[in-house]
C-alpha cells in the first residue's frame, strides 16, 4: 500500500470518529432527553354547547327513527349462546313493536298495499329461464322416482312370477307322484272298496281317447302339426343330405337315362366303310417308320 493511500484512509477514519462523537453528544443533550408532557383539559362548557348543536330533540321522530329500549339488557349466563341470543331477540322485538306504534302515530303507511308491484331487478326472460330450469329439475326428479318405482315393481313382479312357477311345479310333481302311487297300488290290487281318491287314475287315457286318434302317414308314423306341414311344403323337408348322389346297385343297372347322342358316342358297333379312318397316334407312326 502506498503512502498516499494510507493518508487517505487515516483522514476518513478521523472524519467518521468526529461524526460519531457529535451524534452521541446530541443524543445525550437535555433537549432530546426531555419529554413533552400532554395536557388533558375537560372543557365542559364547550362540550355542552356542541352537544346542544348536534342534538336532534327538536326534530320529529319519523325523521330520526331512533328507539331506546326501556328495559336494560341483562344476561345472566354470558357463556350461554342460546340465552344471550334470546335476550337480543326479545329486545329487538320490543323495539320493533314500539317503532310500529310510532310510525302509525305519525300517519306514515307501514304495510305494503296489496296492489303494489315492485320493479324486478332481473328481466322477465331471465326469470323465465330460471323457472324453466326449476321445472326441468322437478321433472327429472319425478322421472327418476318413477323409474325407481318401475324397477321395484319389475323386481316384485318377477319374484311373484317365480314363486307362482315354483308353486305350479310343486303341485304338478305332487300330483304325478300321487298318480304313480295309485297306479302302482291298482296294479298290485292293494286298493280296497273304501279307498277314496280325488284323482282320476285314467284321466290321461280318457283325455287321449277324447282327443281322437292321431293321423298317421304312409310309414305308420304320426303326422306333424299343421304349422310344421306348411313349413315343409314351403321350404322342403329336412333330413339327411349326405350321400344323396351316391350310386347304388339299382341305379348302376338302370340304363334308362343313358343317351348315346348326349354322351357323343357312336355306340358299340364297328365303323362303316364310308367312315374316314382316324390318323394313328405319334408313337404308332414312329414304330411304323
Amino acid at each position: 500500500m502506498s503512502d498516499s493511500e494510507r493518508e487517505f484512509e487515516e483522514e476518513n477514519m478521523l472524519v467518521d470518529d468526529e461524526e460519531i462523537a457529535l451524534e452521541i453528544a446530541a443524543l445525550q443533550s437535555e433537549d432530546m432527553l426531555s419529554q413533552q408532557k400532554k395536557e388533558f383539559i375537560n372543557h365542559k362548557a364547550a362540550l355542552t354547547t356542541l352537544v346542544e348543536e348536534i342534538s336532534q330533540k327538536n326534530i320529529e321522530w319519523i325523521q330520526r327513527c331512533d328507539i331506546t329500549s326501556a328495559e336494560p339488557l341483562v344476561v345472566e349466563k354470558v357463556e350461554d349462546d342460546l340465552d344471550r341470543e334470546l335476550k337480543f331477540y326479545q329486545q329487538a322485538l320490543g323495539a320493533v313493536i314500539e317503532g310500529k306504534k310510532q310510525i302509525l302515530k305519525a300517519g306514515v303507511p307501514f304495510s305494503r298495499p296489496e296492489d303494489y308491484f315492485a320493479e324486478m331487478v332481473k328481466s322477465d326472460s331471465h326469470m323465465a329461464k330460471i323457472r324453466q330450469k326449476l321445472l326441468d329439475q322437478q321433472k327429472s326428479i319425478q322421472n327418476a322416482e318413477e323409474a325407481k318405482k318401475q324397477r321395484e315393481l319389475r323386481k316384485y313382479g318377477k319374484k311373484i312370477q317365480q314363486e307362482k312357477i315354483k308353486e305350479r311345479e310343486d303341485q304338478k310333481k305332487a300330483a304325478l307322484d300321487k298318480i304313480a302311487t295309485i297306479k302302482k297300488r291298482l296294479r298290485s290290487g292293494d286298493i280296497g272298496e273304501g279307498d277314496d281318491f280325488d284323482i282320476d287314475v285314467d284321466s290321461e287315457e280318457d283325455s287321449r281317447a277324447k282327443s281322437g286318434p292321431s293321423k298317421k302317414g304312409k310309414n305308420g308314423k304320426p303326422l306333424p302339426n299343421k304349422k310344421r306341414q306348411m313349413k315343409n311344403a314351403k321350404f322342403g323337408f329336412g333330413g339327411k343330405k349326405r350321400d344323396l348322389k351316391k350310386n347304388t346297385t339299382e341305379s348302376t343297372d338302370d340304363m334308362r337315362g343313358f343317351s348315346v347322342k348326349r354322351n357323343k358316342s357312336t355306340g358299340f358297333s364297328r365303323p362303316s366303310k364310308n367312315s374316314k379312318a382316324k390318323r394313328p397316334g405319334k408313337a404308332k407312326r414312329q414304330r411304323i417308320n
